[in-house]
């Protein structure tokens, strides 16, 4: 679990690490929910948007999260497949 202090204003600033693990930008809206006494914070899905370079038409989509980090899970998940029980 990671702590995190609110300044203030009541604002509160989630790690670089867990940003970038859930894809989260600064551009970004979050949904905020309270259940069971907890605060629930979850992105809103962000729509692909589709732009015109000279001939072609390029897709924009919202970062997926941090990609290395799945890569490394989805290996562990492999290797440990692998080995004797």
């Amino acid at each position: 679990m990671t702590a995190i202090a609110i300044d203030d204003s009541g604002k509160l600033e989630i790690p670089l690490e867990i940003r970038q693990q859930l894809g989260i930008t600064t551009a970004q809206s979050l949904n905020l929910e309270v259940r069971q006494g907890c605060i629930i914070l979850q992105p809103l899905d962000q729509e692909a948007k589709v732009q015109r370079q000279g001939s072609a038409l390029v897709l924009e989509t919202p970062p997926l999260g941090n990609l290395d980090a799945l890569i490394d899970d989805l290996r562990e998940e492999r290797i440990q497949s692998q080995l004797p029980a």
